[in-house]
C-alpha cells in the first residue's frame, strides 16, 4: 500500500470555490483502479495550503494507471484553475502503525 500526497496551494479567496469543486472531483480519483481511499485536508496555518491524501494498492496503480487516465484529466479540469502553482506530490510507505506494528 502507497499513500500519496499532493500539497496544493491554491489562490487566495478561492477557498470556497476550491473546496466545492474538489467535493465532486474526488470522485474522479476514488473510481481510479486501485486507489482505495481518497481525502482532501487543509492547513491550519496556511489557508491557501491543502493536502491531497490517497491510498493506493501500488506505487503502479497511481504513477501507472491514474496518471494516463482520463480520471486524473477529469480531476484536474474540476480543480486546476484554482491553483496557484502546480502541485508537489509525494509517494510515501507506512512504516509503523498505531501500534508500533508494521
Amino acid at each position: 500500500m502507497i499513500l500519496t500526497i499532493a500539497e496544493i496551494h491554491i489562490r487566495a479567496g478561492c477557498a470556497d470555490a476550491f473546496v466545492d469543486a474538489s467535493r465532486s472531483a474526488i470522485e474522479h480519483i476514488l473510481a481510479s483502479p486501485g486507489c482505495r481511499s481518497a481525502k482532501l485536508t487543509r492547513s491550519v496555518e496556511d489557508p491557501c495550503r491543502y493536502l491531497v491524501i490517497t491510498e493506493w494498492d501500488s506505487l503502479e496503480s497511481h504513477t501507472q494507471q491514474f496518471y494516463y487516465s482520463e480520471h486524473l484529466v477529469n480531476w484536474r479540469t474540476a480543480v486546476s484553475e484554482f491553483f496557484d502553482e502546480p502541485p508537489m506530490v509525494e509517494h510515501v510507505s507506512e512504516v509503523l502503525d498505531a501500534r508500533g506494528e508494521l
